[in-house]
């Protein structure tokens, strides 16, 4: 189906006796069948054994879900303003207040701990301001370039690619060839 190579074919090999086995089959759920866009050998990566690791790509059109673990962005304290003498002022000053208005009374140390963490973050909140850091927020301030439109862009053209090296037709290297030389956007 694949037109591949014959080194990207071969999944299996057997030196001594000169003997190969051709990737016969690839199960995949009939309903990401019309998905498969490529399916090939990946050599040098065997893992102490005769066999090569079999590879395919599938193009899902469904939203993937929400990344687990870290968030995209982070809503933090904006704790560099505080170099600005008059922004230190009024921390300052916010801070004092804030202490003050706390209880005097003698409890335990956790409960303390937690009034005057809660105080100092709060003040500087209101003196500082809050920053959104991440890639939540439209990009990495260190490649401002990289916007949706520059990724769109690249994964047409990956994915024009795989669909030229999997079908092998001039359409498809046609398709190919107009994704690598679309205009870069700005």
């Amino acid at each position: 189906m694949f037109k591949h190579k014959g080194a990207h074919q071969y999944m299996w090999y057997q030196d001594t006796l000169g003997q190969r086995s051709m990737i016969d089959l690839v199960i995949v759920s009939s309903d990401l069948r019309p998905h498969v866009l490529d399916t090939r050998v990946k050599r040098g990566a065997e893992l102490s054994t005769d066999h090569h690791l079999v590879v395919s790509w599938i193009r899902l059109r469904r939203r993937m879900p929400d990344r687990l673990g870290r968030p995209k962005h982070i809503v933090r304290v904006c704790w560099e303003r505080l170099a600005d003498p008059s922004v230190r002022g009024v921390f300052n000053s916010h801070l004092r207040e804030s202490f003050n208005q706390i209880l005097r009374e003698v409890g335990d140390i956790e409960s303390e701990w937690t009034m005057f963490s809660s105080s100092i973050v709060d003040t500087a909140i209101r003196s500082c301001g809050r920053k959104v850091s991440g890639a939540g927020r439209g990009g990495n301030p260190q490649t401002q370039w990289w916007t949706l439109e520059v990724r769109d862009a690249v994964k047409l053209k990956k994915e024009s690619y795989r669909a030229w090296l999997a079908r092998g037709t001039p359409e498809a290297a046609e398709a190919y060839r107009q994704a690598k030389q679309s205009p870069q956007p700005h």
